[in-house]
């Protein structure tokens, strides 16, 4: 049976946010739910994580939860009415709400804004640019038409303004997300390292190992790239944001650059927003969407995210039906073994993969406590199945987001490698003709240190 590797990350929301659409959406294929922090209460999120572990444990299914809180996205605020905007329309922004004036949840960015600025409204459908400065408002004219809705976000794509990317409500939000144990965390408008390692203080703070997934949508994170993804355990392409601020026309190259830089450091990346927007009304996608995720697919991504498509679309199973499908077309002519060079840390997971082109073998399978082994054999690219063992119980879901993964087993203890296998064979449920093992933290188990097996359990009953 052929093995999908790329990874399915479905929103949870009024859409799918019940016990049948959850187990609906695991048989589906989804392997992570993600829950939006924009949205909901406490209680709402704290009963959808009870009922996804429920679900997920009853299947007997490794499903992950990714944590995705708001960051200082900045929204329009006060708008009591819809506001349908035509090109050459001009309309006032204040820093108080007043007649025929909008306002913004951060008001004060008024004060660095002059005219020439460009404004975005609604992930840049609503196009505007500042003609006039006044002393508590500012003169926006209309340059794309579209409807403004209160709530919807704001990019200022050349304006130089700097928001720390944790508020008071993210803090707490994390806090939150560590206490009911969540697996992975999202960080959204990251602007350098340094964002990522307030947020792993917090959750170390709170006794969380969550994964932080940095969220780069803003031209500083591209900026920070490389340091960014170093101190990262995951990265997302977020499509929407970025487009906003560095421009649309650039977001294909930018997404390519970033899937490779995370592919290069061994760290999973995600692609996600407008996947297969289409889809919120239609049972079909367009042939666009399509070939956006199939390129994504051979792009090197770890992962594909679905936004609004499961959250509030019309056709949840549908949307994750279509990614599945092509996925399993795209990854047939997926350029496998990539050709990195390793260094010395990854040469046993590299050495693995290399033999995995020779040798006959149903899979390859990596020991390891961090998951730092599972990532670097999934960075080689191999061809077949990649299985994990670790005696690590919370990094099982986290390898939900592992390109390639297809089965993570919790061995707590062994005293030599007949018994590891044994163990394994059996909690796996498989019966392999021959596969590699490739162990990382806990190798001195079986040998001096770190090792790569190659095992035929035929031979071990000789």
């Amino acid at each position: 049976m052929e093995h999908i590797k790329v990874k399915i990350i479905a929103t949870l929301g009024p859409a799918s946010n019940s016990e049948n659409s959850i187990a609906d959406l695991i048989d589906a294929g989804v392997n992570i739910f993600r829950l939006n922090f924009s949205y909901a209460d406490y209680d709402s999120h704290r009963a959808t994580i009870r009922t996804i572990r429920k679900v997920a444990q009853r299947k007997g299914a490794n499903i992950g939860i990714l944590q995705d809180i708001c960051g200082p996205k900045i929204r329009v605020k006060g708008l009591r009415n819809p506001l349908d905007l035509k090109t050459g329309d001009l309309i006032r922004l204040s820093k108080e709400p007043s007649s025929g004036a909008i306002t913004l949840t951060y008001p004060q960015i008024i004060d660095d804004l002059e005219p020439e600025d460009e404004i975005f409204f609604a992930d840049g459908s609503i196009q505007t640019k500042v003609v006039e400065k006044r002393n508590e408002e500012i003169v926006l004219k209309v340059y794309t038409s579209g409807r403004l809705l209160d709530g919807k976000g704001v990019n200022l794509p050349k304006a130089s303004i700097r928001l720390p990317a944790l508020t008071k409500k993210d803090r707490s939000d994390l806090v939150f997300g560590a206490k009911e144990g969540v697996d992975f965390v999202a960080i959204s408008f990251v602007g350098s390292e340094k964002d990522i390692k307030e947020a792993r203080s917090i959750l170390q703070d709170a006794k969380s190992d969550a994964w932080i997934v940095a969220k780069i949508e803003r031209k500083s994170a591209i900026e920070h790239l490389e340091a960014i993804i170093d101190e990262s355990d995951a990265v997302m392409v977020a499509r929407g944001d970025l487009g906003a601020e560095a421009g649309i026309c650039r977001v294909p190259m930018l997404q390519k650059e970033i899937i490779h830089a995370c592919n290069e450091a061994g760290k999973p990346v995600v692609t996600a927003t407008q996947m297969l927007s289409s889809m919120l009304s239609s049972p079909y996608p367009t042939r666009a969407e399509v070939s956006d995720i199939a390129n994504a697919v051979l792009d090197g991504t770890d992962a594909v995210m679905l936004s609004d498509e499961t959250a509030v679309g019309n056709y949840p199973l549908e949307a994750v039906s279509i990614l599945v499908d092509t996925i399993m077309q795209s990854q047939r002519a997926y350029p496998y073994y990539a050709h990195f060079i390793p260094v010395a840390r990854e040469a046993f997971p590299h050495a693995a993969v290399e033999l995995s082109r020779t040798l006959e073998h149903d899979f390859i399978c990596a020991l390891t406590l961090s998951g730092y082994t599972l990532c670097h054999v999934s960075k080689f690219r191999p061809e077949n199945p990649i299985f994990c063992i670790t005696p690590n119980d919370s990094l099982v879901r986290k390898t939900t987001i592992v390109w390639g993964v297809d089965t993570t087993v919790t061995i707590k203890s062994f005293s030599t490698e007949k018994e590891l296998v044994d163990k394994f064979l059996s909690h796996a449920c498989c019966q392999p003709n021959a596969f590699l093992l490739v162990t990382g933290h806990l190798g001195e188990m079986i040998s001096l240190g770190k090792s790569v097996r190659y095992i035929r359990p035929d031979d071990r009953k000789m």
